[in-house]
């Protein structure tokens, strides 16, 4: 099967050399990779002319307001690849044996795609306990079951898919492209692919750094939108359940980790976090304008 890598970008030079070395060692031992497609939404920082060394063809966004399924959906269509690699540009595979399980996972024909797990290095301690939960050694197969009573279904721990360290195949692509949703399109893409009878797997024997820190203004407008885009896919009904056993195993894990000086914080990220989630499922009542402000992502 060939390979296109897909990225977008915007200022990613601090992260993406790590990103880049690790796709030439994939080219370089012909195991698939064919191309590196980038889509750019402006950089400033040098990220075109890494991109450009690195042999990777750069698409621009042509003044278009960047969505996360719009620019993916772009630069898929430019690419020649039977598979599509999906990769965020501060992602890092682990070593070089990270790429062979997502694409064996493809050879079962009604498999339209499996993503690895994400090792939270660098993260701060609330941000690595959910990359913990969300990306566990175990494998897992979702299928029909996982489209039945989804909200039931979903949160952490059952995430659907993520497109930060992916494989998708192209005719699965072509069939259900990305929605454009100001967040989460990866899981709403899971969703319409589940429900035309396809199936996702997990595959956590491909392995990939990807860690964050956020601060508290950041992480509200991160939730903000992600609550936003979960009550519009149906997913966000169980969140207060789901979100209250969450927390409570995250405070013994923290406190395990930090020690009870690192539960003030914990509690006030976390309250932050859930009342952004809310807000944001009722962006429908708000007036467009607070939403540009509370959201971080774009809104047309």
């Amino acid at each position: 099967m060939r390979v296109s890598a897909v990225i977008p970008t915007l200022n990613g030079a601090a992260t993406l050399p790590a990103l880049l070395a690790a796709l030439a060692r994939e080219r370089d031992a012909a195991r698939g990779l064919v191309e590196i497609v980038a889509i750019d939404s402006g950089s400033r920082d040098g990220t075109r002319d890494l991109l450009a060394g690195a042999g990777a063809r750069v698409l621009d966004l042509g003044g278009a307001p960047f969505g996360h399924g719009s620019a993916r959906n772009r630069a898929a269509a430019a690419a020649v690849g039977d598979v599509l690699l999906l990769l965020t540009q501060d992602v890092e595979p682990v070593g070089d044996a990270w790429l062979a399980p997502l694409l064996e996972a493809l050879v079962e024909p009604r498999v339209a795609g499996a993503f690895g797990r994400q090792v939270p290095r660098g993260a701060s301690l609330e941000e690595a306990f959910l990359a913990r939960v969300n990306y566990p050694g175990r494998p897992r197969w979702l299928g029909g079951e996982a489209v039945a009573a989804p909200a039931a279904r979903f949160g952490p721990g059952a995430t659907l898919f993520s497109d930060a360290f992916a494989v998708v195949r192209r005719a699965a692509w072509e069939a259900v492209p990305f929605p454009d949703l100001v967040m989460s399109e990866d899981q709403a893409w899971a969703l319409a692919v589940l429900r035309a009878g396809w199936e996702i797997r997990y595959e956590p024997r491909a392995e990939a750094w990807h860690g964050h820190r956020y601060g508290l203004a950041r992480a509200f407008r991160r939730n903000f939108d992600s609550g936003s885009s979960l009550q519009r896919l149906g997913l966000a009904g169980g969140a207060w359940g789901a979100g209250a056993g969450h927390l409570l195993r995250e405070i013994r894990w923290v406190t395990a980790q930090g020690g009870a000086a690192a539960l003030p914080h914990a509690l006030l990220y976390e309250a932050v976090r859930m009342a952004a989630f809310q807000l944001g499922r009722l962006e429908r009542f708000w007036p467009r304008a607070v939403a540009r402000r509370l959201g971080e992502a774009p809104r047309v």
